[in-house]
Formats: C-alpha cells, structure tokens, sequence
C-alpha cells in the first residue's frame, strides 16, 4: 500500500502534468486557442515571433512570403515588401521589446513567467544554503525538491513557448531526479516513523 506523503507526491506530479493539458483544453473550447493543426490564433502565436513564413509562387511568377498567423490576416508580400516590413517593425519596436527578443506585450508575459520559473528554480538553492548553515552541515531539505519540480516545471513550459529544445531538454530530464528524491524522502519518514 502507497502511504500518505507517497501519495501527496503522485498527486502532486500529476497535477504539474496535468495542469497544462487542462489549461489548453479550457483555451480551446473557449476559441481562445486553435485546435491541433489549425493555424495558432493571435495572441497566442507560436513565440511571438514572425515564425509562420511560405514562400509561395504567384500566379505572375514572383515569388512572394506569405505570413500566417499575421494581424491583418494573411498576406503574400514580395521580398522588397517582406524586407520593408522587416525594417518597418525593427525601427518600430520598443527597447523593452528588442531586449526581451518579442513582438508583443504577450510576449512580455512569457518572458516575465520565464523569469518567474528561475526564480523559484534558483530559491532552491538559498533554501539549502540556509538549511545547512542551521546544522552545519550539508542538508538537502524536501522543499529543495518541490521548488526544483516547481521551477522545471515553469522553465520547461516556458521553453516549449520558446521553442528552445536544448531548454526543454534540459528541465524535463530532472524531473525524473525530483520526483524520485521526494519518492524516498516521503517513503523513508513512513518507515522511520514504524
């Protein structure tokens, strides 16, 4: 039998799983978001980003980029047009915009959760430091692991959003460590406690 704090784990794990799959479903039958395959729907687009670009054919022989996912629609542009736009946008955008790397205020939301996310990630280690400084000696405390789970969890989504595979990679790979040590950590006081 699975005891309490073994089972607070799992419940927990699932949650962070889950809680991103509930959010888009919700998104999605609200119309907020598309559905697999469609084309993403303003203001959720891909990383907020000019990404969604086809080089396309007309029917005069000129070859002309067209954008999905665009504000105004969806518009085949020339290359003296696309270049025109790419300035035009560069020369608009603010400072806050150009140092975050995004197009929108959206945008600026992503980022600052991304932020958020290292945060918590790196609160875990001012938790250890201060845990082991009370006993002097190294201590790895549980909430070390809950704000590792917690801030990997933030980090990744975040990555996804970015579409940065060596960060995506990079969080989930732990995951497995976390939940694990909290595996151990909840199973061994209801040993000790027998």
């Amino acid at each position: 039998m699975i005891s309490r704090p073994r089972r607070r784990v799992i419940a927990a794990a699932a949650l962070l799983l889950a809680l991103p799959v509930v959010g888009w479903l919700v998104l999605l039958n609200l119309g907020v978001v598309a559905a697999p395959g469609d084309p993403i729907k303003s203001p959720f687009n891909n990383s907020d980003r000019i990404s969604s670009i086809v080089v396309v054919e007309g029917k005069d022989g000129v070859l002309r980029a067209r954008f999905k996912n665009w504000e105004e629609g969806d518009p085949q542009l020339t290359a003296d047009q696309f270049y025109k736009e790419l300035q035009e946008r560069q020369r608009t955008k603010s400072w806050l915009f150009l140092l975050l790397d995004v197009t929108s205020w959206t945008g600026v939301v992503w980022v600052i959760f991304g932020f958020l996310g290292q945060a918590i990630f790196m609160a875990r280690f001012v938790v250890q430091w201060r845990a082991s400084e009370k006993v002097i000696s190294v201590v790895v405390p549980p909430v070390f692991w809950w704000l590792s789970l917690l801030g990997s969890s933030m980090l990744m989504v975040y990555f996804v959003w970015r579409w940065e595979i060596i960060g995506v990679l990079g969080q989930s790979t732990g995951w497995v460590i976390y939940i694990r040590n909290l595996w151990f950590i909840y199973g061994a006081s209801k040993s000790s406690a027998e």
